[in-house]
């Protein structure tokens, strides 16, 4: 069985790893903090992409730095928009007005936008412009402001459906896809139930200063059955509505007649007796584990120097500086993950390894990056 490891991210804010789901979460998470890049959260509502999001930023560099969320279905475009970018403006008595934006107030951290469908297309049109340029300007302004805030940003929605029907920009979609963490729902990660009880359970009675309830073995096992369509979210309230009321009896009933109660039982949460998910083994699912860990790293290493030479147009030199890994280690990775320059034609002969190209001019360019945020 998994021992669960608990780790806290900010103030009375943990992230649980119990669950293969979570634990491969986690070396994404760990990889990700390594680079600056931008990241893609997605994920159902309330299933933590917010966490995971300050997990990130807690393992990386910027850690000491600011955490931002901002929040862009609460706001109209042009509020949204200074409330990014900030404003200028001519005020009344003649002098110049400025209010600085989230990307100058957060400088050298990290800044969350969440609900990326709900941004404007006017803001989405700007968010790109920062992420090809790493600069904007003002509201009203024309002096460009370098941007130093790494960016994360979460969508719960279905993201093809979503830039068919005009709600996200297909550029802007492949800027931030390169690379994409997806946080699992809770009911792929139903043995993390009674901790996540625990832990709510903690800090409500601490916040509230009310005597904690005993939770029976019977409320546990109905817990760790029941799928949670809302997530971590819906486990809160129900944790809350619990702390109220007290009545183990009410909420039996309440799990039972929602959406999401399990029929007919003898459905576990996967480890007992040395079973896994899908009746494998506890030792299939380690060696399972270990295969998803290493895919996961591959794909995200292949991001992030992809992502790189692309921002440095190639010039492998500078690349290697942003990537703070040495030049021939570059190029070995280059050529391990097979990566070329858009539009470059690579023929393959008789199977062999295509002849690599042309080493590209590697005068050195305006790189925009800070090792140390």
């Amino acid at each position: 069985m998994y021992q669960p490891e608990i780790e806290a991210i900010g103030e009375e804010l943990y992230f649980v790893a119990a669950s293969p789901a979570t634990r491969r979460l986690r070396t994404q998470a760990e990889l990700l903090s390594q680079s600056d890049v931008p990241v893609l959260i997605t994920g159902e509502a309330g299933s933590g992409k917010a966490t995971a999001a300050r997990l990130i930023h807690s393992l990386s560099l910027r850690s000491s730095f600011q955490f931002m969320r901002v929040n862009c279905a609460a706001l109209t475009a042009d509020l949204l928009e200074s409330e990014l970018f900030g404003y200028e403006h001519m005020g009344v008595n003649g002098r110049l007005e400025t209010k600085a934006g989230k990307f100058e107030q957060c400088a050298k951290g990290t800044i969350l936008l969440q609900d990326l469908e709900a941004m404007p297309a006017p803001v989405q049109m700007r968010l790109l412009r920062v992420l090809q340029t790493r600069e904007f300007t003002r509201f009203g302004g024309q002096s460009p402001i370098r941007a130093d805030a790494r960016i994360m940003v979460t969508t719960g929605v279905d993201i093809a459906q979503a830039m068919e029907e005009g709600r996200i920009h297909e550029d802007l979609y492949y800027h931030l896809s390169v690379c994409q963490l997806n946080v699992p729902p809770l009911r792929e990660r139903s043995e993390e139930v009674p901790l996540l009880l625990g832990h709510f359970m903690n800090r409500l009675t601490r916040r509230y200063a009310v005597p904690a309830p005993h939770l029976s073995g019977t409320l546990l096992d109905a817990c760790r059955h029941y799928s949670w369509p809302g997530n971590l979210r819906q486990l809160e309230i129900f944790v809350k509505r619990f702390l109220v009321f007290g009545d183990e009896t009410a909420a039996l009933d309440e799990l039972n007649s929602h959406p999401g109660a399990e029929q007919g039982n003898g459905h576990s949460s996967g480890f007992e007796n040395g079973s896994g998910r899908n009746g494998t083994s506890v030792h299939e699912d380690k060696a399972s584990l270990k295969s998803l860990v290493r895919q996961a790293k591959g794909e995200a290493e292949r991001g992030a120097i992809a992502h790189a030479l692309d921002e440095t147009h190639w010039n492998r030199k500078a690349a290697a500086r942003l990537l703070s890994i040495s030049y021939r280690a570059l190029l070995y990775k280059i050529q391990e993950y097979q990566l070329m320059p858009k539009g470059a034609f690579r023929p393959a002969v008789n199977g062999t390894e295509p002849r690599p190209e042309a080493e590209a001019n590697e005068s050195s360019r305006g790189v925009i990056y800070d090792e140390k945020h």
